[in-house]
Formats: structure tokens, sequence, C-alpha cells
């Protein structure tokens, strides 16, 4: 159950996320712009506008307030702070603080986030992610913003999901820069590491009482043939590479393979002060000859071709307690679902798991449901629906999908 009353940072913290490229609109200073002006985008859908989220972020606060939410997840788009390098926009910066302002008199808590995804153009030009001095751009960004967002911001997520940046954009190729490239993947995700690392001494040393962390994409991956040996072997170590390696990292203070050779890095020693967990679906791992091998998908599956699978999110969270002990927050939960189908369902299957995890030790202290709205999803633009509210693109209009009213009443009861 929520506590009331005593220290703030002891309610559960019931909320919604989101992300600024995908709701702002105007952002045509970052590589997600190139990439839509290269032809990136899948349905050929324009970010241009988005949610205009930047211009009706009050109005979309209420619907916060709506859902009886006493959280929002969302992040800052480092490409308007910082357009140009070294030369940081005050009126942009000012924006920001603006948000967190209206949130604190809202009463609703701010879990910030400092990168998700997008990079501004000149630093992608300079090589992005695979730069050498990636942690250093990321640090001077981080120190230039945080002594104006430390007055509102006691939950700070430092880099969203470093691991499908290194898979989407360097082996897969469906997002910036569009390598494939395996190297190129671990090295990137190193430097992301790196650069969390930097940023978390940073807003510890603004205020030790912060909590800190990343927000990690954990999919599932079991064997496609449980009786097959190299299924079960290639799972095992699927899972670890893409679940466990970066949080072993984190916890360590040397970054493992493949991702790094164990080397230390300073300041990355027990650099989470909670997990932050993105779930959202399995994969089967199955090995093919001459040692290829796919992922596959099995079961009732959402508009993204995603297995729908609450029942992983307990799985997750128990071997994370095992693993790590750590308080955990769900930064990011849904699903793709146009016509409201599966998500009623897969909100209340979950948050039961929830209920269940915290009864077997888990101490899960918020859960941030992705996403507030319907918005511009990466690659996939438009097409793909994760909103508890419905939005017109044509009109702005927000409407409450039936799955924001279950939503709702789940928040007003509790954990």
């Amino acid at each position: 159950m929520s506590k009331k009353g005593g220290n703030e940072m002891d309610k559960f913290l019931w909320g919604v996320a989101t992300a600024a490229h995908q709701v702002e609109g105007g952002n045509f200073n970052n590589d997600w712009w190139l990439w839509e002006q290269q032809g990136g985008i899948k349905t050929g859908d324009s970010s241009a506008v988005a949610c205009d989220h930047y211009h009706r972020y009050k109005e979309d606060f209420e619907l916060i307030k709506f859902l009886n939410n006493n959280a929002y997840r969302f992040s800052v788009e480092w490409s308007r702070i910082e357009k140009e390098e070294g030369v940081f926009d005050e009126d942009a910066i000012d924006h920001y603080v603006d948000m967190l302002e209206t949130l604190r008199e809202m009463r609703i808590e701010p879990v910030l986030t400092l990168h998700h995804f997008t990079i501004p153009i000149w630093l992608y030009n300079k090589g992005g992610f695979l730069n050498e001095k990636f942690p250093e751009y990321f640090e001077r960004f981080v120190s230039k913003v945080v002594p104006y967002f430390k007055p509102y911001v006691r939950y700070w997520i430092t880099i969203n999901e470093p691991v499908v940046i290194g898979t989407m954009g360097y082996i897969m190729g469906w997002w910036p820069p569009g390598h494939k490239n395996m190297k190129e993947a671990f090295k990137a995700v190193n430097h992301l590491i790196k650069a969390h690392a930097r940023a978390y001494r940073l807003i510890k040393e603004a205020n030790p009482d912060n909590k800190v962390s990343i927000a990690h994409n954990m999919t599932l991956i079991d064997p496609f043939r449980d009786w097959n040996p190299l299924d079960v072997a290639l799972a095992n170590r699927l899972n670890y590479i893409y679940n466990y390696a970066i949080l072993d990292s984190l916890s360590t203070g040397r970054i493992v393979k493949p991702f790094g050779n164990y080397e230390h890095v300073e300041g990355l020693l027990d650099s989470m002060d909670f997990i932050g967990i993105n779930y959202y679906t399995r994969v089967f791992a199955r090995f093919k000859l001459k040692g290829w091998f796919d992922l596959a998908v099995k079961g009732e599956t959402n508009d993204f071709g995603q297995e729908i699978y609450p029942e992983g999110i307990l799985r997750v969270l128990l071997s994370v307690k095992d693993r790590y002990g750590k308080d955990v927050m769900i930064t990011e939960h849904g699903t793709a679902d146009k016509a409201d189908k599966w998500r009623p369902r897969v909100i209340q299957d979950t948050i039961n798991l929830l209920r269940e995890a915290r009864k077997k030790g888990v101490n899960v202290i918020g859960y941030m449901h992705w996403s507030l709205m319907d918005n511009f999803e990466w690659a996939e633009g438009y097409s793909m629906r994760f909103g508890l509210f419905e939005v017109d693109f044509d009109t702005q209009e927000r409407k409450p999908r039936r799955s924001a009213y279950i939503y709702r009443e789940i928040a007003s009861e509790g954990l």
C-alpha cells in the first residue's frame, strides 16, 4: 500500500512516461531529425509537430492528474539546450525549469531523464556515441543543466536504454547512424556506461540524497526449444549480454564483456541507487546451422508484433532482486495497441504481478506506464499507439482510452 505522510520519497510513484523527441515537436537539431530527412522513418511520418507537448505541457499535466498519478517521467532534449557545441540556450533550460516548477506545484514528482536516444547534430557529425570524447561531452551537458534542475528533481535517469542504442543503431541498422557492426555497438555502449558514471557523480555531488539510475530495457530471452541444449546455451548467453552485463558493470565498477574488458571506471562502482527497468516482452532464441541464430516470437502479439507476456515482469523482478538487491522502479511498461484490446488486461495483470513481487521481497518503488499518450514511435512513426490517451495528430485532441480509466482506478487504490 502507498504510504501516507512521512517522507515524500517513501510514497509509491504512480506515473506515466514520455520522451522529448517523441512528444515535443520542433526538434530540428538532433540526429533523429536528420534520420527522418534521410528516409529512416518506415511510415514517412514527420516528428515536426509530434504531440506539440513543448507548448501543451500544462494541458498534458492535467491528464496526469486525471489518471490520479503522482509522478511523471520525461526527458530534456539535449539538442535544444546545446544546439551548437559549447553554446547553451538559456531559454531552453528555462522552459524545462518551468515544466519542473509546474509539476511541483501540481504535486507531481518529476522523474527526469537526461538522455533519451537523441544527440545534437554537431555531436552526430563528430561520430556520435563512437567518439572517444562522448562521455566528456555528456558530462559537460549534465554539469550545465543539473544546477538549474536540482531544486526540483529527486529521481534522475541519466541514460535511457544504452543497450538498445547499441542494438538498433549499430547492429540492426534501423536507427541512426544505420550501421551493422557489432564491435561498434559494444563500443557505443562502453561510452554510454562511462558517460553514466560521470553524470552519476555530478548529480550526487549536487545532492547526495538524489536517487539516480539508468532506464534499462530488459527483454526476456527464452530457448525456442527448451529440449535443445544449443538453444538453451544461446538463450543464456544472450540473456546475460542484453539484460545483465550493463547492470553488472554499474554494480561492480568494471565494464564487463562484451562492452569492455573489465576495465575499472572511476565513479562507476555501485552507480545505481535503484534499478530502472523498461519491460515490454520476451523473445525466443533459436540456434541454426553454421553458428547462425534468430529470435522468434510465440503466442499472442500486439500491434508491434511483440508477445503479450506480462508474466515476464515477475521473472525479471525476482532475478534482479536475487542478483543486485536494489530497489526497482518500472520506468517503462506498456503495449502497442491502437484498439485498446489488450492494454486493459496487460495493465491489470502487471500491477497484480507487482503486488506479488513486493510480497516476495522486491521493493518496487514506482511504476511509469508507457505512454501518457500516442506519440512519434521512432522508426515506426505514428503507426504504433502506446498511449493511455489517443491522439488525433491533425487536431491534437487527446481522448482517454478505456485503459486510462482502469489505470486511474488502480492508481487511486494504491499497491
